[in-house]
């Protein structure tokens, strides 16, 4: 049985199911990887049932609807390949590579904003804000968003940190974090193994976590938020637009929490730059 296959096990968790939920799933099982681009309408008819089944049979198994399940699917579908695995299976006639990957990202920006939870990019946004502290935590190119927030974050006075690898200086960090702190974690395809195990201490510890993943994963399932982003690209490289569009729409909700403090924060930093001839006039 494929990880897929037993994933998808897992979720009926030996519950009952009605004969066209088991023709649906029984469609997603010996087709994982090619099922993200059929409609509900095409699923219904290799299922043999109605669109409103293949609505029930992703409700049945945890989702809003057929859109949400095979994001799902088609993401850890992804995350079983290679880095050559994924570059051939997006292999195909591109007349032109830079036009095929900017449409990519626009089509994953356009799925984000279809089914963003704007108050909880806000109850993310507050959690960083009462936080003594705040930990980033990504690695390589998924470090970008990171990287966004841990700076204008403190463009706007909030201590936020960022870490993109494990080290001796990591853990004294982490042992200076407090019930109440924030830990945000940003993995997309395969996440880096250290990044789940300093999450699990860093939620024994009391902190709460923000998870920005491209699907459900044992990370997601530490945090008290998770952000579902859409990451797959054209090539054997992952899209980071939705995830650095989440990004931004969380500084967008820090700034706006208190005008008043971001604006004398900005004010303190804008004098830091001019004493310092840090940025160019011109």
């Amino acid at each position: 049985m494929s990880e897929l296959a037993q994933w998808l096990e897992a979720l009926v968790g030996g519950r009952k199911t009605t004969q066209a939920t088991q023709r649906v799933l029984e469609v997603l099982r010996q087709d994982p990887g090619g099922t993200f681009d059929l409609s509900a309408q095409k699923v219904a008819d290799r299922a043999d049932v109605n669109v409103a089944s293949v609505v029930r049979a992703a409700q049945f198994l945890g989702f809003r609807g057929w859109p949400a399940l095979k994001h799902e699917i088609r993401h850890r579908y992804l995350a079983t390949l290679s880095t050559e695995q994924v570059l051939q299976e997006h292999a195909g006639p591109h007349d032109s590579p830079a036009r095929a990957s900017l449409d990519a990202d626009m089509a994953n920006l356009k799925a984000f904003a279809a089914q963003i939870d704007l108050p909880q990019i806000r109850r993310i946004a507050e959690l960083i804000s009462k936080a003594g502290r705040t930990f980033v935590m990504a690695t390589g190119s998924y470090a970008a968003p990171g990287a966004q927030l841990s700076h204008v974050g403190q463009y706007l006075g909030h201590d936020i940190e960022l870490h993109t690898a494990m080290s001796t200086g990591l853990v004294s960090r982490l042992r200076l974090l407090r019930p109440g702190d924030c830990v945000v974690s940003c993995a997309v395809w395969r996440s880096t193994a250290w990044i789940l195990e300093v999450t699990k201490l860093a939620r024994e510890r009391g902190a709460s976590i923000v998870v920005i993943a491209d699907r459900r994963t044992a990370l997601s399932d530490l945090s008290n938020e998770a952000v579902i982003v859409p990451s797959e690209g054209v090539s054997f490289v992952t899209s980071m637009t939705a995830a650095m569009s989440a990004t931004q729409a969380v500084v967008a909700e820090l700034a706006a929490l208190d005008t008043e403090a971001t604006v004398r924060n900005l004010r303190d930093i804008e004098g830091l730059w001019r004493t310092l001839s840090l940025v160019d006039p011109t």
